[in-house]
């Protein structure tokens, strides 16, 4: 098989799997990530997640299918791991090691001609997990232009949503022809510590392991699925000179914690009352999860309306700990 038709026969079995999952009807819905996880859950392929030493993950196929994933990697690389070991169950290769020059480059055997299982492995955890729709999909939501898509600050907090490394996101846009390869390669080439660092100024946490998340208006609806230590950053516009203040309260009883809060004239402007920009960064304690709806209200107003409101779903747990997902452990051993 020439490597164009298997890459093609990948991208059509992963679009095949959109379609049983609808999954762009789950991401319109506020999702914003392919939950890999979940398609290998009902799939029936037992995932284990282990500390693997030299690999990133693994495909088994006997006596019967399984997949290995790394415990010691951020939650975007064990996303990949899973939906490139995924590509190789449902593609019907046989069982594959996976070291992380396989998974993250261009995968040769040992005679210098390319392996097509791993090209195709690789092909199909793209098209799974960054979608040409699915990035269309964030930019209408965020109203970004194809000009937005040479900022390095867009595009990490594209890939966030998507739950992808910043690196995959880079070469899912120049796939989809959205970034050429110039701004590509310069892209890059830029750490996601810096941006990381100009999204949390003036707070720094301990550790620059995790994400930054930058939140706004636009992502009413939202799932943030991401890491334990991630920091939000919630930017919001207030408008204080009629009474209205933005409410955080609820962040604390989903587990997070209120590290820095500033208000800044809207725009930059010096100016005396209108809208002021609130910007409110927020920890998690351990993790955080659940259901957080946020509003701007008068505070003297009890029963009032609040004249805007953000609700999100927040998942930030990860990375995927050790052993069987906790899914599988209920659906096969009957315990959580």
């Amino acid at each position: 098989m020439a490597r164009r038709d298997a890459i093609l026969d990948a991208v059509v079995e992963a679009d095949r799997l959109h379609k049983e999952f609808a999954t762009q009807a789950r991401a319109e819905r506020g999702e914003g990530r392919i939950d890999v996880f979940g398609m290998l859950v009902r799939r029936d392929i037992p995932v284990m997640v282990r500390p693997l030493r030299g690999l990133l993950g693994a495909y088994i196929d006997n006596p019967d299918r399984g997949v290995i994933v790394t415990s010691q990697r951020p939650l975007p690389v064990q996303r990949f791991t899973a939906a490139h070991e995924f590509g190789h169950a449902a593609l019907g290769h046989t069982a594959s090691l996976d070291e992380e020059d396989i998974l993250m480059g261009a995968p040769f055997v040992t005679d210098g001609s390319p392996d097509l299982q791993e090209v195709q492995a690789n092909a199909f955890a793209s098209q799974l997990l960054t979608p040409s729709w699915l990035i269309v999909q964030h930019m209408k939501r965020q109203g970004w232009t194809r000009d937005h898509l040479t900022d390095p600050l867009v595009v990490y907090q594209l890939a966030l949503r998507m739950g992808s490394s910043f690196a995959a996101t880079c070469y899912a846009l120049a796939e989809s022809k959205g970034i050429d390869k110039p701004t590509c390669e310069r892209l890059l080439k830029i750490r996601p510590k810096t941006i990381k660092q100009s999204l949390a100024k003036p707070y720094a946490p301990q550790t620059w392991y995790g994400d930054v998340w930058l939140v706004t208006e636009r992502d009413h609806g939202l799932v943030l699925e991401g890491s334990r230590t991630d920091l939000v950053v919630l930017k919001f516009q207030e408008h204080a000179s009629s009474g209205y203040i933005w409410q955080f309260g609820a962040l604390a009883e989903v587990g997070f914690a209120i590290v820095n809060d500033g208000r800044a004239a809207s725009g930059g402007k010096a100016h005396i009352g209108g809208v002021v920009s609130r910007t409110v960064i927020a920890e998690p304690q351990d993790g955080a999860s659940g259901h957080v709806c946020l509003r701007e209200v008068r505070p003297w107003q009890d029963a009032g309306e609040p004249l805007q409101s953000l609700e999100l779903d927040v998942n930030l747990s990860g990375p995927v700990p050790a052993g069987l997902l906790a899914a599988q452990r209920v659906k096969l051993l009957g315990v959580a």
